[in-house]
């Protein structure tokens, strides 16, 4: 079955598979622990975890809008979540930077801000850059 899920750290929305309801997982954007709590919602197909995420997405827009809600994490934190989030779906090696500002882009994040905060994290040792690929340290993990 698959766990649809708007993190509480983070706020990003998706959907991880788990054996039953009390099963742990984490998200996949900031991995904070994500448990089951009283309306959880469950798929039990890919599919319907997909739509069930899409509506979750337009409600939380539709309520952010009535909030007015502001932006949010800071873009040097959601840098480092981009970074983190492709290295953990590349199984811990190391991605390349062209996919950090592709993801950034896609995220409304300027490429040449993207770029400056990334040197940041870079001169922080946040993330490791090593020519065109950047990863996590190893402690992270």
């Amino acid at each position: 079955m698959f766990r649809v899920y708007q993190c509480p750290s983070c706020t990003n929305i998706g959907y991880t598979s788990v054996e039953n309801e009390q099963e742990e997982s984490r998200c996949s954007l900031c991995r904070s622990l994500i448990l089951h709590v009283p309306g959880t919602i469950y798929a039990v197909t890919v599919q319907e975890a997909q739509a069930s995420v899409r509506e979750l997405v337009n409600e939380s827009r539709r309520n952010a809008k009535h909030r007015g809600a502001g932006r949010g994490l800071g873009i040097k934190k959601r840098v480092y979540y981009i970074v983190e989030a492709l290295v953990d779906i590349n199984r811990g090696r190391p991605v390349s930077i062209e996919d950090v500002m592709r993801e950034c882009s896609d995220a409304g994040i300027d490429i040449s801000r993207a770029m400056t905060f990334l040197d940041s994290l870079v001169s922080e040792g946040e993330v490791i850059k090593n020519g065109e690929l950047i990863t996590i340290p190893m402690e992270v993990w």
